[in-house]
């Protein structure tokens, strides 16, 4: 990746680009005034997350929640890991890799499949994706999913969906944006965004670059080893460039059909734990000297005959690289290994959906394919790394066939019930032995009763199934994991009761929820005899429970001024060998508050504050050791001003004012007190129908 431009070099290019795009854009559209279009992001009246409010026929038994746009905005975030913390239940953490993660009440990142535009995100090599690295401002909407969530989704969704929709105009017309920001720790970014619809035909395009010196670092840090600054946490500079477009076409019939593409870009530091003696332990001083991720995916949604059947379907290719270095010490200075990895995976979704004479019947068809290769470097006699073997190749199948039967009647009452087989094989296993194929059941059921338009209650139940991932099974990561040839299947049986309210001025949803797994995958700490250092193992547990309460509610209180929050306690225990023992890194209680003003004039104020409860890491005598809970606030202004056709909103906010110590896993907090500032402009153009 090219060397970081100067601030001020960067923020004029990107400045000089906007005024050109901007002129392209002024000589090809008429006037209007901006008040008009309500797809100028900056031109919202900004809301929290909506808890219920989704389309009629898209509410479910099940839990489901939407994050629109405005409410994306409000987070003036860098990538998606910054927006995701404001979903209810979820709880967003960096791991000792360096990636950003979620889980929601309690379900671990595994366990939840996130998509982007219809496209699974998750690396099948880990099954999981690192959210960091989906840039924020091609995100127009967030749709999630909890409790049992439906078949559709395919395998492995046993924890939940996060469903990333990305940015479009909701009608005719253009609109151009130019986002700058700034901030503690040398952090600049900047992005130039292009959206437009016209009779037939609307397409996206967007660039972006983001850099940071590094994460601030809370003064109570507590951090014995590997920490060499006070202010700033060890090794976590980052740079980031990326990409987007995206076209659709609608077709005569009424269906459509459209190609997205995204390529990011990435350097970055990994923070070592800062609770591990090196001499003791094994610490991962890291360096991803490049991270690579492109997608290309075709979306349709193709009528079928005059009754109102139709397919909606997406393919897609992925390419996702890195290089892994690993370092002597907190120092970075010698090099000592090096791993290299590439996957490329295919994959297609299909689902058709066919009204019969009450209801309408789903049948879902998911395929996922994947191949992993593995280069792994050592040093020889002179210093010099080679790779010390012929690159290792994994490979794995995923597929899902399922079906749906949703029952609406006249009335006031819907029910759903479906049914999935869902497979996995390892086909390719490099230099370990090969397994057999695994097959599972997938089973949901649940129902909704309107007891009026403002209330309503619903139930569901369901058991899913998680196969284990490729690193799961063969990955050795440098050396750290001990491989388990036993390792198997885990599942989960999820059953949840809702209640929704909504009224003029007020909205909300209960949830009561419980969750018990079975073989879940975990991991122990392993001492072998001729080592000094011990390792970890995955290894298959009993089981597991959780059992909750999630509670969202969202009021207008004046004109322009709003309170929103949500609240989640759970109770994540792991069952084995007869003992029932505390989940680890899961929080007991999760909570944010947000008081919202909008003035007519254009000010606009945000007081969030944000709660972590009692959670428990492990060391490495395999103990839990607790982690500290926090409460956090942050403290955002802005002014919005208006000039012709163009836009403007100017901002500040202050993340984690009182500077408190975050602390997600042992010896891997949260940043510190954080600034930032920016500048954004909007250019809409004229709306030339509905």
């Amino acid at each position: 990746m090219p060397a970081p431009e100067d601030l001020s070099q960067a923020i004029l290019r990107i400045v000089s680009i906007a005024l050109a795009v901007g002129t392209l854009v002024t000589n090809s559209v008429r006037a209007q005034d901006a008040t008009s279009s309500p797809d100028s992001l900056r031109s919202y009246a900004l809301e929290e997350i909506v808890v219920v409010d989704v389309p009629r026929g898209e509410r479910a038994p099940n839990t489901l929640q939407r994050l629109p746009l405005a409410g994306i905005a409000l987070a003036d975030a860098s990538s998606a890991d910054e927006i995701i913390r404001l979903i209810p239940a979820a709880h967003v953490q960096t791991n000792s890799r360096g990636e950003s993660h979620v889980y929601l009440r309690g379900a671990r990142e595994r366990q939840v499949a996130v998509f982007f535009d219809g496209a699974l995100l998750n690396v099948p090599w880990d099954s999981r994706f690192d959210l960091s690295l989906v840039p924020a401002n091609v995100i127009g909407e967030i749709v999630v999913s909890k409790g049992a969530v439906s078949v559709l989704h395919g395998a492995n969704a046993i924890g939940g969906t996060v469903d990333l929709k990305p940015r479009k105009v909701s009608r005719r017309g253009q609109l151009s944006e130019l986002e700058i920001a700034g901030g503690s720790a040398g952090l600049v970014q900047g992005r130039l965004t292009q959206l437009s619809r016209a009779s037939g035909v609307e397409y996206g395009l967007s660039a972006g670059y983001s850099r940071r010196a590094g994460l601030t670092l809370p003064t109570d840090h507590n951090l014995a080893f590997n920490q060499l600054r006070n202010d700033r946490r060890t090794n976590t500079d980052r740079s980031l460039m990326d990409v987007f477009g995206r076209v659709t076409h609608r077709l005569g019939n009424g269906g459509r059909i459209g190609l997205t593409l995204m390529h990011v870009d990435a350097e970055q530091g990994v923070a070592p734990e800062g609770h591990l003696d090196p001499d003791q332990s094994r610490v991962r001083y890291w360096r991803y000297p490049y991270r690579r991720n492109s997608m290309a995916i075709i979306g349709t949604d193709v009528p079928l005959g005059d009754r109102g059947a139709h397919v909606r379907g997406a393919i897609w290719l992925g390419r996702f690289a890195q290089g892994i270095q690993q370092y002597e010490s907190a120092a970075y200075a010698s090099l000592v290994d090096r791993q290299d990895d590439k996957d490329r995976t295919a994959g297609a979704r299909f689902i058709l959906h066919q009204p019969v004479r009450i209801g309408t019947i789903r049948l879902a068809l998911n395929l996922l394919t994947s191949r992993h290769v593995q280069t792994d470097y050592a040093l020889d006699p002179t210093g010099s790394l080679r790779p010390d073997a012929a690159d290792l190749r994994f490979g794995q199948h995923i597929w899902s066939l399922g079906a749906e039967y949703e029952w609406r009647p006249p009335g006031r009452l819907m029910w759903q019930l479906g049914g999935s087989l869902d497979g996995s094989a390892t086909p390719v296993t490099g230099d370990k032995p090969a397994r057999n194929p695994e097959m599972a059941v997938s089973l949901t059921a649940g129902l909704r009763y309107a007891f009026d338009e403002r209330t309503a209650l619903r139930l569901s139940a369901g058991r899913k199934t998680r196969f284990p991932t490729m690193r799961e099974l063969f990955g050795e990561a440098l050396g750290r994991f001990l491989l388990n040839p036993e390792l198997t299947a885990e599942s989960r049986v999820m059953v949840e009761a809702g209640f929704e309210i909504r009224t003029r001025r007020f909205e909300g949803e209960s949830v009561v929820f419980f969750e018990r797994s079975y073989d879940t995958i975990d991991q122990r700490f392993v001492l072998l005899p001729d080592e000094a250092q011990a390792r970890r193992q995955r290894i298959n547990r009993a089981g597991g429970r959780s059992v909750g309460v999630e509670m969202v509610g969202r009021g207008r209180l004046a004109a322009g001024l709003t309170l929103a929050g949500h609240v989640t306690w759970v109770r994540a225990q792991t069952v084995d060998a007869g003992a029932t023992v505390q989940a680890i890194e899961t929080p007991e209680w999760l909570g944010i508050g947000t008081l919202r003003y909008n003035s007519r004039s254009g000010f606009s104020l945000l007081l969030q504050t944000l709660y972590t409860g009692r959670a428990y890491g492990i060391d490495d005598s395999n103990s839990l050791v607790p982690l500290a809970t926090s409460v956090a606030f942050n403290v955002r202004a802005g002014y919005r001003l208006t000039s012709g056709r163009v836009v403007t909103e100017v901002f500040g906010r202050v993340d984690n004012v009182t500077d408190v110590l975050t602390l997600p896993q042992p010896g891997l907090p949260g940043p510190g007190r954080t600034f930032r500032f920016g500048l954004d402009l909007s250019l809409p153009g004229r709306k030339s129908g509905v």
